[in-house]
Order: C-alpha cells, then structure tokens, then sequence
C-alpha cells in the first residue's frame, strides 16, 4: 500500500507504507504515529522533521560536550582569521558572543554533571583514596616491606588526583 501522507507542493508520498500503518516510516517517524503525535514541534519540512528526529532521539542529549567543542572550534576559527589590530577590532562582537555561549554552555554541562551525578566532590574523592590505600594496606600486611610498597601506591594515587585537579 501506498504511503497516505499528501504534501500540498509534491503531492502523495511515493513511498511504500511501513506494515500495518498509513504512511511511510518517514511520515510516521520511526514507524510510530502515537510517537509522532506527541512531538513538541511539528516541523513541516520533511528533511528538517527527520533530522529533528535524529536528534530528538539521541542518547548523548542530556550532555552538551560536543556543542561547547564546536562553539570552542569555531571560537579558534574565528580567533585564526585575525591578522591585524583593525581585524582584531571588528572581531570583537562576535568573539564576545562566542566566548558567552561557550560560558553558557559550560555552565550548564556542569549543572547537568552535577544533576545527574557525573561529578565526584573532591573530599569524596580523597575518601575513596584514603579507603583504597588503608584497603590495600591490610591486605599487603604479610608481605615484607609492605609500607614501601603502600607509600608508593599512595604517592601514584596522589599525583593522579593533582594531575586530573589540572
């Protein structure tokens, strides 16, 4: 059966439509009409709707990493076309825009991060550190020289915490 969606410009969908519903997968996004109908937007445009999908759909949208990399990316670009004191001065405006998306942007990564636990305090931190070394203490209590050994896990542990602090 033919796909039932009807475009005012193109016309009736030419597509095949998906078993046991009227339309295509693509006018009934991923093959579910409830779903479809219960979408914020109801964006005509066909390209633009299923792109909207994509993304509404996507696994990585309660993180905005990869939006602050290329608002840093493009900050980068825009910083590499400056040449001159007179670049420099017409650049202003959009470098400030830029530089308080990536502030937003990073702002709120890090109220995600701390919403949804992705974060660790630092006195947590130490805790669990603190609980390994005195673990792998008891552990180690039969071996000789095993403060030696101990010293050194906790001294590896240590710059491990300064080096990810950096």
């Amino acid at each position: 059966m033919q796909c039932q969606y009807v475009n005012h410009v193109t016309g009736q969908c030419k597509r095949e439509a998906a078993p046991g519903l009227a339309n295509c997968a693509l006018h009934t996004q991923s093959g579910d009409p409830e779903k479809f109908s219960k979408r914020m937007y109801m964006i005509q445009n066909h390209d633009r709707r299923i792109r909207h999908a994509t993304f509404s759909d996507h696994d990585e949208l309660r993180t905005i990493r990869e939006e602050i990399a290329i608002a840093r990316t493009l900050l980068e670009e825009r910083l590499n076309t400056i040449k001159t004191d007179a670049d420099l001065i017409a650049a202003c405006g959009p470098l400030n825009t830029l530089l308080l998306t990536i502030e937003r942007l990073t702002t709120s990564c890090l109220k995600l991060d701390t919403t949804v636990g992705n974060l660790m305090a630092k006195p947590t931190l130490l805790r669990i550190a603190s609980d390994t070394v005195a673990i792998i203490l008891q552990e180690l209590k039969d071996v000789p020289n095993h403060e030696e050994i101990v010293d050194k896990i906790s001294k590896r542990m240590v710059n491990i915490m300064d080096s990810a602090e950096e």
